[in-house]
């Protein structure tokens, strides 16, 4: 069943005569509103998107209820992913799409991993309209749209990439250079920092592909503090 149309008409309709081939309806009844989608599909504006790759990289740090708001850290990564610090945690996110669907399982980690990855390939100015439309769903149809939403974004957003082309190489680089000071910067948190970012390593690695310049990188790589990174700001801002 597809969500616009109806049951198929059943072949030997076109022979039956008279009163039932006069009543179509009643051969294929349209299915209730509430099992199909209502309302318009949902598309992000990708051109509000004004982040290269620290802001997408930091951005995974400072969504997460792991990492105290009263640190060191958080206040750095917040001050690197723009407007981030203002949006929902992953896992209050996470919490209100089990609270519209009503199902409960152990894939509740998998729903976190899996908004962390898309922080880092929306970026945070786009993912922040994920993050309202997840927010205001209230169905599951609604939240579908939000989702469908989201990768039409993520595909919108690496064909008009805006970085300078950087080599696998160079990314995997900048990294494994960041991870070591989001570590640093972390103390006593600093494994789950590691555990937070190894998630996202091939993202990062593919996003600073498509949106880090070259200006922004090199001066990631001359840093020598999360702190310091906050001098390093992408060329597209």
């Amino acid at each position: 069943m597809t969500a616009c149309g109806g049951a198929a008409k059943d072949p030997s309709a076109a022979s039956k005569a008279g009163k039932q081939a006069a009543k179509p309806a009643e051969v294929a009844e349209p299915e209730s509103a509430e099992s199909e989608p209502v309302g318009d599909a949902v598309h992000f504006d990708i051109e509000k998107d004004k982040s290269g790759i620290l802001a997408r990289t930091a951005s995974t740090l400072d969504s997460t209820e792991a990492i105290g708001k009263d640190t060191p850290l958080y206040t750095h990564a917040s001050a690197l992913a723009h407007h981030a610090e203002a949006g929902t945690s992953n896992e209050k996110l996470c919490a209100h799409v089990v609270e519209v669907r009503g199902v409960q399982s152990d894939t509740d980690k998998s729903c976190v991993h899996t908004l962390e990855h898309q922080r880092v390939l929306l970026g945070p100015e786009v993912f922040a309209q994920y993050d309202a439309c997840i927010m205001a769903a209230s169905t599951e149809f609604a939240l579908i749209a939000c989702e469908a939403a989201e990768k039409e974004a993520e595909r919108l957003l690496h064909v008009g990439k805006h970085g300078d082309g950087l080599d696998q190489a160079v990314c995997t680089a900048f990294f494994e250079h960041f991870e070591q000071l989001a570590m640093d910067d972390a103390g006593d948190q600093a494994e789950i920092v590691k555990e937070i970012l190894e998630e996202v390593r091939d993202d990062v690695v593919a996003a600073c592909q498509d949106q880090a310049t070259k200006a922004e990188v090199e001066c990631a790589m001359a840093a020598t503090t999360m702190e310091a990174l906050g001098a390093c700001e992408s060329g597209v801002l």
